[in-house]
């Protein structure tokens, strides 16, 4: 499969479903390449078994993989990238899936499906031994910044399950937080750090018919003997805790936003204690300094660039009061 012939595939035209193209017509097995409405990349396979019975799913950093019920004790795994920079091993894992399967006798579904679910479990332990690097110091720090908004503002406002819905940067959306008519995005450095904004993409300011609010906080390293201060590890222990017991869907949402950004708790990560020193918010207008996609020429994506802050300046708006507005 190569990249030409996903990217031929356009989106779907609505929610509700799929657009899709056989990915081998010669296959024993039901196999469709296609994308989302989002426009996102999927693998899909069809078979005839209940839902019943068939192993767990395994979770795969930047890859939702999820199990679909149809009618006549059938199923649909589907495989959906979330992060368009995983686009060459996503590739890879569907040519593995079809070749792997390729000898299973043809109307066999039921043994392909579970013969695909065991190949995608080795594919989580590979990911997940390649994970046990560490994060980055600005990713830890990226990473830091997103519990501490999760615990401090949204965890204060909402229930446990509602917040850990809300937090959608882990999960490659543009924006971190998804809260009703509100977006918001996460910027945090350290306070010795240049004062700027980095922005990762041409449509992580564009938040569409939402308001869009930049939360901007910085750390400090501090010593332990500091109240206040926190490590990456704490912070995790702290929320974790407050998921205990409120069902799986919220914890389960936890759990995989934590494992789509690369965290396991390591020894190392209690190494670098921080305080908060500062918070602020700006809320993205029209006249905010940004580049957003309809500004790019034809053939133009992935932009990457900063914002010196005090160019914003002028979009500041008091934080207290904005948080009211977006938990209104």
């Amino acid at each position: 499969m190569t990249v030409d012939e996903w990217k031929d595939i356009a989106a779907a035209t609505g929610p509700a479903s799929d657009n899709v193209r056989r990915a081998d017509a010669g296959h024993p097995l039901e196999f469709f390449r296609g994308r989302d409405f989002a426009g996102r990349y999927l693998l899909s396979l069809a078979a005839e078994t209940a839902a019943e019975g068939l192993p767990d799913l395994p979770r795969l950093n930047g890859i939702e993989v999820r199990l679909e019920k149809l009618p006549q004790d059938r199923v649909r795994l589907v495989l959906t990238l979330l992060d368009r920079n995983q686009f060459d091993l996503f590739r890879d894992l569907a040519d593995h899936l079809l070749k792997a399967t390729a000898g299973v006798a043809r109307g066999n579904s039921s043994a392909g499906l579970k013969l695909v679910l065991r190949r995608l479990r080795s594919w989580h332990d590979l990911l997940r031994r390649r994970r046990d690097d560490l994060l980055s110091d600005s990713e830890a720090i990226g990473l830091a910044g997103e519990l501490l908004f999760l615990r401090d503002q949204v965890l204060t406002r909402r229930t446990p399950t509602q917040a850990a819905l809300s937090w959608r940067g882990a999960h490659r959306d543009e924006q971190d937080f998804a809260l009703g008519q509100w977006q918001v995005e996460i910027k945090t450095q350290l306070s010795t750090s240049d004062q700027r904004l980095q922005v990762s993409s041409e449509a992580q300011l564009d938040a569409g018919s939402a308001r869009l609010l930049i939360c901007h906080q910085t750390l400090a390293p501090a010593p332990a003997a500091e109240p206040r201060s926190f490590t990456l590890n704490s912070l995790v222990s702290e929320i974790t805790a407050q998921m205990e017991g409120i069902g799986d869907v919220g914890r389960d949402a936890f759990e995989k936003a934590l494992e789509a950004l690369g965290y396991v708790n390591r020894a190392e990560y209690d190494e670098m204690r921080w305080v908060t020193t500062y918070r602020r918010a700006f809320e993205v207008t029209q006249q905010f300094p940004r580049i957003v996609p309809a500004m790019l020429p034809s053939g133009v994506q992935n932009v990457r660039y900063d914002i010196v802050l005090r160019e914003c300046e002028p979009f500041a708006v008091d934080f207290d009061v904005a948080m009211d507005q977006v938990f209104t």
